[in-house]
């Protein structure tokens, strides 16, 4: 392979990992930020708020480590049937609206109950307790590997292991390039040499 054609398979595989990564990064920072600034609330992105599951209390519907996305609402458009999420002393719930009534304050609230519970949720759940509505989307499993990836032995798999292995790849690559380099100018003396002693 040309050294050209190397510069230029570099340059496509650095523009893919610029694509994939700068998008994931913008989203992270977004959420980290979003987790400062609106401490109350589940950080998301336009609107979208990715949580991981982590009962089975919605089975066979979502299962325990899906991530699933909810969706910003407004409270009042809710019926039951929806599913929503909450959060309960600072916990995520996700479950199912099973009634709607009026509180002793005249507010809305809303009685949920999870698809694999036999009964309804103790406490009746406030529109200022609603995170969003889940409408369907999510990824099986990722949920488990998000929280695999943060346990001190996924982060050392897949943030210390890469890293590792990309100096390492770089420092060999930086030899090889000398090692070229030097090949080259070796070559181009040998040459000069040639020409001096005609």
């Amino acid at each position: 392979m040309s050294r050209d054609r190397k510069i230029s398979v570099r340059s496509v595989m650095g523009g893919i990992l610029c694509v994939i990564f700068i998008p994931v990064i913008f989203i992270n920072l977004t959420l980290i930020i979003s987790t400062y600034t609106k401490p109350g609330e589940i950080p998301g992105v336009f609107g979208i708020k990715p949580v991981i599951v982590l009962s089975g209390s919605m089975e066979p519907v979502i299962q325990t480590g899906d991530m699933i996305f909810l969706h910003k609402t407004d409270p009042d458009l809710l019926q039951t049937g929806d599913v929503i999420c909450y959060l309960d002393s600072d916990q995520a719930i996700t479950h199912r609206i099973v009634g709607i009534r009026e509180g002793e304050d005249g507010q809305v609230r809303y009685v949920t109950q999870g698809d694999g519970n036999n009964t309804a949720d103790r406490q009746a759940v406030s529109a200022d307790q609603v995170q969003g509505i889940w409408r369907g989307g999510k990824i099986t499993g990722l949920g488990n590997g998000i929280m695999f990836m943060q346990s001190t032995t996924g982060m050392i798999l897949f943030m210390i292991c890469p890293l590792c292995l990309f100096i390492l790849w770089d420092i060999w690559r930086r030899h090889k390039l000398d090692k070229e380099e030097a090949a080259r100018t070796a070559l181009l003396e040998a040459e000069l040499e040639a020409l001096k002693a005609e």
